[in-house]
């Protein structure tokens, strides 16, 4: 747990970094709210947060995201599989398992669980990949961006849960747009 010191000299290091920075270390409130976001973190995380922010940024941090999205790219640095090789790592996995048909399905599926955003990727491409052509580019960068998009938002999701930001299950599981009667 991030010691109240270690953050106060971390925050102090980012005004003096940045002296048109508007935290206001005397502000109980501000200094709550800051350090709620970051509490879980260790001592060496935080440090090490606050200096990959001041040496890769030529701004103050206007939010508290501006320093979780580092935590997200961080995460997303150190994914198994990188972008750029998803498809040909699904493509192995298929091969694997003999491909979709004979009961492949299930194996292949099994397999990729394990990488929740390529999971998500391939359940969503799953009728393209069967269908698509091996030198097919369009798809193959398609499946990458798709592939890219789920795997910030597991990021996301992983790092806000460790930081303790992650909002609490919405208990009504209807669709946010959807009407509570029927028309």
């Amino acid at each position: 747990m991030l010691e109240l010191k270690t953050f106060l000299a971390g925050m102090v290091t980012l005004q003096k970094v940045f002296v048109d920075w508007k935290f206001d270390i005397k502000d109980e409130t501000q200094v709550k709210i800051w350090y709620a976001a970051f509490r879980n973190l260790t001592d060496d995380q935080f440090k090490w947060l606050i200096k990959e922010y001041y040496t890769n940024n030529d701004t103050p941090p206007k939010c508290i995201k501006n320093l979780t999205d580092i935590l997200v790219n961080r995460t997303i640095s150190l994914a198994k599989i990188k972008p750029e090789k998803a498809l040909d790592f699904t493509r192995e996995v298929i091969s694997s398992h003999g491909g979709w048909e004979y009961e492949g399905r299930a194996e292949i599926y099994a397999d990729l669980k394990k990488y929740p955003p390529l999971y998500q990727t391939v359940k969503e491409f799953e009728s393209t990949i069967r269908n698509m052509n091996a030198n097919d580019t369009y798809t193959a960068d398609r499946f990458r961006k798709s592939y890219e998009e789920n795997l910030r938002k597991y990021a996301t999701e992983y790092t806000n849960n460790k930081l303790g930001l992650a909002l609490p299950e919405n208990k009504n599981k209807s669709l946010p747009n959807s009407l509570p009667y029927e028309e």
